[in-house]
């Protein structure tokens, strides 16, 4: 059974008392708690009204088995035409692929996105065979001089006091990557992602590649920002 839990900041327009909404979709291994509840108050803040959620299986929000990412899976002062989604880091392939099946969502926005995680097909073969569940961290618990700039300041972000929660474990199930590596945000993209969207990420990160592939997929987005010396997780 899921068991969502959601957060909802709202600041209606004083003038109609409706406000447009923006459902904030976070980075994989998060919690609401975090990087979406961040731009979630903040957004509520310059006037939207924000939701922001923990998803099946994750934070708090109820389902089992626990950690999975499956991703298979409306308020009264919120304008229902003026409904939009914010998507980051690997938040903004759902928050796209949502758009293409859901034109409810008027408008997309990406932050430093990712589209999809690597597989580990040993561990599965050796569940099979009846060994214990095994999980993989979501970003290396003692990164080196080797590790890759990008996945070092995740680690500094998610694992460490600045922006560690104690319902974000970080981590995700084996198991689940076969469905994350045959979902392809992208697809069809040319054909139903109609509305306007905004692509943002930083020069200097290892994912922009993710988002210049969208752009020319779907023959450019509305507004395309590449922050000049920013690095993927100067967004969080």
């Amino acid at each position: 059974m899921f068991r969502p839990k959601l957060a909802l900041f709202s600041s209606p327009d004083e003038q109609s008392g409706k406000s447009l909404g923006l459902v904030i979709v976070y980075p994989g291994g998060g919690v609401k708690g975090q990087t979406a509840g961040t731009y979630a108050k903040r957004l509520s803040d310059a006037g939207f009204t924000t939701l922001v959620y923990d998803a099946a299986f994750q934070g708090a929000s109820g389902g089992e088995l626990h950690f999975l990412e499956d991703p298979n899976g409306n308020p009264d002062s919120v304008d229902s035409r003026k409904i939009d989604v914010v998507g980051i880091r690997a938040g903004g392939g759902y928050a796209i692929a949502a758009a293409k099946g859901d034109h409810g969502l008027k408008a997309v926005a990406t932050v430093s996105m990712v589209e999809a995680l690597h597989a580990a097909a040993a561990h599965i073969t050796a569940e099979v065979k009846g060994a214990e569940r095994a999980s993989a961290p979501c970003v290396p618990p003692q990164p080196d001089d080797k590790t890759p700039r990008d996945m070092k300041e995740a680690s500094d972000y998610y694992l460490t006091l600045r922006a560690q929660h104690p319902r974000a474990a970080e981590k995700m199930l084996y198991l689940i990557f076969p469905r994350l590596l045959t979902f392809d945000a992208f697809h069809l993209v040319d054909i139903f992602l109609t509305q306007p969207v905004l692509l943002i990420a930083g020069a200097e990160a290892g994912s922009p590649w993710h988002t210049e592939k969208l752009d020319k997929l779907f023959g450019g987005a509305t507004r395309k920002l590449i922050v000049p010396k920013a690095a993927h997780m100067d967004f969080l």
